[in-house]
């Protein structure tokens, strides 16, 4: 029957691994030619892929039309090689490899492949990660997951190797990358990431590369010419640095014989000088290992154990830094070429992960990850637990973390320049979502297309993060008050299991997604350098096309019943008689329906009334029916936003701007009254305007919905209905996050 599989899709060489249904232990499936890892590169013969150890020996050789180390450019559309006239993407060649991984697995295994966890480096962006899910699907593979490299090596070890409360530090050195992962063996079976930091363009090729360096100078001292100048030479040499490598690997040092100018010449590399010409390369695994324990709060002593992954960890210099840096040799309990096809088979057995909600904490100014303050010093190191065997792959689970911080492009308060607005912090806990609301702003005439620019990284700068993608949200229908006041979209973001981005968008409280496309980001991003509104620069913390954008949570959405309206009645007493049926409610109020209830009693003023700040912004849209009143004469309901007011009765009435009638309304009409820039007033009837006048500010302005009544009593009833009521207010002063944040959704 298919089968699920693990993936090591590395960089120098690959793997595949399932959890065998009769042992029920993870092991790998040999390749085509027997082996258990497959070299990750390809050798073109006209025009059809050359793999395995052929290819190898080609590569090595230095001979053409041959690819390898593409992993490396995962995510770039732009071709890694050419070959016969044919340009290749990292992505494309993946594809190929996958492809021929899948073949022989299931030669292997006399069975299909269902699907697949498939790795990656951890510190791969989310552009590298949809280039490699992408790839695998054009190989012919459904895909499961897709997980960090060094959390697959961390359960694998964790299945024979469990100790409770352990901290383990992964050092993961692979061909092409480099990732560290601090992790925690905590509850029963669960491995824990905690931070990850990592390089993707460092790697065991570029000790290669050093090595290669050294060949061409002493070369060219032996030949007394310049090595470099002569591309056979240069081929020949890049091919043999991998092997010296392995025997400086294993002995302080060895010949090297290459032929140079027609004449063959042999000289002798020491490790000695391999390891001062890569020192340098090791301090900048050092560098991200501190940056890791920075990030968890704990230090080097905390750490129980360095486990080594990755080939390139083979290397005698890789142990004794890592000795020299935590005080304690690393650990190789796992075979560094296998165990993340090992650990991808593992998960591969484990069913979805459900959502996690978002924990954020402000540290030193900048969003991070909250989490639970480490315990310290001797009584924690007692807490880890002996070693011991787990009950087999269902009794280990992963819990992955993000890699990148995930924001917005913002503008800076006072509106000078653009930022990063961090919306899902670095290592958190994955899956994760979060949703925030925006005001955009409609027109009646146009597309309405919304454009958001996704970054992912910890800088305040926009342009020093990566930003994979630019979404773009249409659909949008135009409000009434959109031009003003804008309309709310709420914008959900999130990481998937696979550390993949999405974004969605909603209008309003609509219950289905707005269309939205994703589109890699413009090559040309200098107006983040311009000032926000400056020619070819934008305006807004959700940018989007011909408009000007600014986020919701400078606009607060209010209704009768999530803000404190002041009921307001004059009379000192009421009468009792039950002649006048005094009911003991004056105002009953719901965000849907409005109802205001009133007795013609004397000197008595029934209603309720807010008050908005003088640069405040107020909109305010409604649907009016007065049909009912049966006002004594004297008696009204009223209206009045600032220096906007009406008075109405069964028949409807006259509404005023700064006492000036500007429409006769009937008894039930449509409508909208807004304030905006510290005295710009707009009424609307029926969705026509039909009055503005603007008059500064100078204090508080009052809303009012209420009845008038003269001085006498009545027994006559009077109501009024208030309906579908939309109010925004902006408070003066500029936007802050109180009050953005919404609730997500499923996808």
């Amino acid at each position: 029957m298919p089968v699920s599989v693990g993936i090591d899709l590395g960089t120098t060489f690959s793997a595949v691994a399932l959890v065998d249904p009769a042992t029920k232990a993870p092991r790998v499936i040999p390749d085509r030619e027997g082996q258990p890892i497959t070299p990750s590169v390809i050798q073109f013969i006209n025009g059809q892929p050359i793999f395995g150890s052929e290819a190898e020996s080609a590569f090595a050789a230095g001979e053409p039309d041959c690819a390898a180390t593409f992993k490396r450019n995962m995510g770039s559309d732009e071709p890694y090689c050419v070959i016969e006239g044919k340009p290749y993407t990292a992505e494309d060649l993946s594809a190929l490899l996958l492809g021929y991984l899948k073949a022989g697995a299931e030669e292997a295994l006399g069975d299909t492949i269902r699907d697949a966890v498939i790795t990656v480096p951890a510190y791969f962006y989310s552009l590298e990660r949809d280039a490699t899910l992408r790839a695998a699907q054009r190989a012919g593979l459904t895909v499961r997951q897709i997980i960090d490299e060094p959390n697959a090596a961390a359960i694998a070890y964790g299945l024979n190797n469990w100790r409770e409360n352990a901290y383990i530090m992964v050092y993961d050195l692979g061909g092409g990358t480099f990732d560290v992962t601090l992790t925690r063996m905590v509850g029963k079976g669960t491995v824990k990431t905690l931070v990850t930091r990592g390089d993707h363009l460092l790697g065991g090729r570029d000790w290669d590369d050093a090595i290669e360096q050294l060949l061409k100078e002493k070369f060219s001292d032996a030949a007394g010419v310049d090595v470099s100048e002569d591309p056979d030479a240069v081929a020949m040499l890049r091919g043999m640095s991998e092997e010296t490598k392995k025997k400086l690997s294993k002995l302080p040092s060895t010949p090297v014989t290459a032929t140079v100018d027609g004449s063959r010449f042999t000289v002798t590399v020491t490790r000695a000088e391999f390891e001062a010409s890569t020192a340098s390369l090791l301090e900048r695994t050092g560098v991200l290992c501190r940056a890791v324990l920075d990030e968890a709060g704990i230090g080097i002593q905390d750490v129980t154990d360095v486990l080594l992954v990755g080939g390139s960890t083979r290397m005698p210099q890789v142990s004794a830094y890592l000795t020299q840096l935590f005080g304690k040799r690393p650990i190789t309990h796992v075979d560094p070429d296998k165990a993340v096809a090992l650990g991808a088979a593992i998960q591969a057995t484990k069913s979805k992960v459900e959502y996690m909600p978002v924990t954020v904490e402000e540290r030193n100014g900048r969003k991070v990850t909250a989490r639970e303050k480490p315990k310290f010093g001797f009584l924690h190191s007692q807490a880890v637990q002996p070693s011991r065997r787990l009950d087999g792959v269902g009794a280990i689970t992963l819990q992955e973390t993000t890699a990148h911080a995930m924001g917005i492009v913002a503008i800076k308060e006072g509106g000078q320049s653009y930022y990063n607005e961090i919306i899902i912090p670095a290592n958190h806990p994955r899956p994760v979502r979060f949703a925030k609301r925006f005001r955009f702003f409609t027109k009646p005439d146009s597309a309405n297309e919304l454009e958001i620019y996704v970054l992912q990284g910890d800088s305040v700068d926009p342009l020093a993060c990566q930003i994979p993608y630019k979404f773009v949200v249409s659909g949008i229908r135009h409000m009434d008050y959109g031009e003003s006041f804008g309309t709310v979209i709420r914008v959900q973001y999130s990481y998937d299991v696979n550390g993949i981005i999405h974004v969605q968008a909603r209008q309003e409280n609509d219950t289905v997604d707005l269309p939205i496309r994703k589109d890699v980001s413009p090559k040309d991003l200098s107006w983040l350098r311009m000032p926000p509104g400056s020619g070819t620069g934008r305006s807004g913390k959700a940018l989007q096309i011909g408009g000007v954008g600014s986020v919701v949570h400078e606009y607060k959405p209010i209704t009768f019943s999530n803000v404190k309206w002041v009921p307001y009645d004059n009379m000192t007493s009421h009468p009792t008689n039950s002649s006048y049926k005094e009911p003991r409610k004056h105002l009953i109020a719901s965000e849907k329906n409005i109802e205001f209830h009133g007795y013609h009693v004397s000197a008595m003023d029934e209603g309720v009334r807010y008050t908005i700040g003088p640069m405040d912004d107020f909109d305010i849209q409604c649907s009016v029916d007065t049909s009912d009143i049966q006002p004594h004469p004297g008696g009204y309901f009223k209206i009045a936003l600032g220096i906007i007011s009406a008075k109405l009765d069964q028949n409807g009435g006259q509404l005023y701007l700064d006492g000036e009638s500007v429409a006769q309304v009937g008894a039930r009409f449509l409508l909208r009254m807004s304030l905006s820039r510290g005295g710009h007033y707009e009424i609307h009837v029926d969705r026509r305007k039909v009055g503005s006048k603007d008059v500064p500010t100078k204090g508080s302005v009052v809303v009012d919905f209420g009845f008038e009544h003269g001085s006498h009593c009545c027994e006559l009833l009077s109501h009024a209905y208030v309906k579908n009521i939309t109010m925004l207010q902006r408070a003066g002063g500029g936007g802050k996050d109180e009050g953005s944040d919404t609730a997500t959704w499923e996808d």
